[in-house]
């Protein structure tokens, strides 16, 4: 299978203030550094990986599909671009691929790395009491900070004819307020880290006919995006 691959070795921090994927200026960099071959780079040096079992309920995998995407990672400080991923969250690993062979990228070298539309970042090390290594949707980055860490728990049902494989999602959203991530729950919890424009925010979701159960991620994106207009 062959890969067309683009290798950016420019300062990475010049490259994509925002999403490389989205911004034309970020695009334009990465795209004007030669393409490669995918066994010659850097990138492609991880361990050996093997599908998980297909789930009679959910998948250890994100977007709940087994394929690949392709996407825009910061490796090792350099940009590359239409990398194979797939991501399993029950291992907490980025999956790629060349031509048959599967690996897993070595997430210590991982900054960044965008597909599908999102922005998962990796920290090498834990960021408080509450926020291991791993990781993470970043799902709006302002002063404030909307972070997910994707979980699946898998339990395995055994009966006299066959194995049930049931993942659940355990995924957890985090705040970030200051230098501190807060795990938050429940609008309340959110609105509890913010308690110094709560009335404000609880005015905001009426007036715009937030319904926060319906889109929970979402709906915290907006108030964090909210405080942050109006907080001093």
């Amino acid at each position: 299978m062959a890969i067309g691959l683009f290798a950016c070795t420019t300062n990475a921090q010049n490259v994509v203030a925002n999403n490389p994927v989205s911004t034309s200026a970020g695009e334009q960099v990465i795209n004007n550094y030669q393409v490669v071959l995918a066994d010659q780079l850097e990138i492609f040096n991880g361990y050996g990986y093997h599908f998980l079992p297909q789930g009679q309920k959910g998948s250890a995998y994100f977007g709940e599909k087994v394929y690949f995407n392709p996407a825009v990672i910061q490796y090792n400080g350099n940009w590359y671009k239409n990398i194979p991923v797939l991501y399993d969250i029950y291992a907490d690993a980025m999956v790629s691929q060349v031509q048959d062979s599967m690996f897993v990228l070595r997430a210590e070298k991982i900054s960044d790395i965008y597909f599908s539309e999102h922005h998962f970042i990796h920290f090498n090390t834990p960021k408080g009491e509450n926020i291991n290594a791993g990781y993470y949707d970043q799902l709006y980055n302002g002063r404030s900070e909307v972070l997910v860490k994707r979980i699946r728990t898998v339990q395995n049902n055994v009966t006299s004819q066959s194995v049930e494989v049931l993942y659940e999602n355990r995924d957890v959203i985090y705040l970030k307020k200051g230098d501190n991530y807060i795990k938050v729950y429940s609008k309340s919890s959110v609105l509890d880290v913010f308690k110094d424009k709560s009335k404000q925010l609880k005015q905001f979701l009426k007036d715009n006919h937030i319904a926060y159960k319906e889109d929970v991620e979402g709906s915290i994106v907006k108030l964090a995006t909210y405080y942050d207009q109006i907080a001093n």
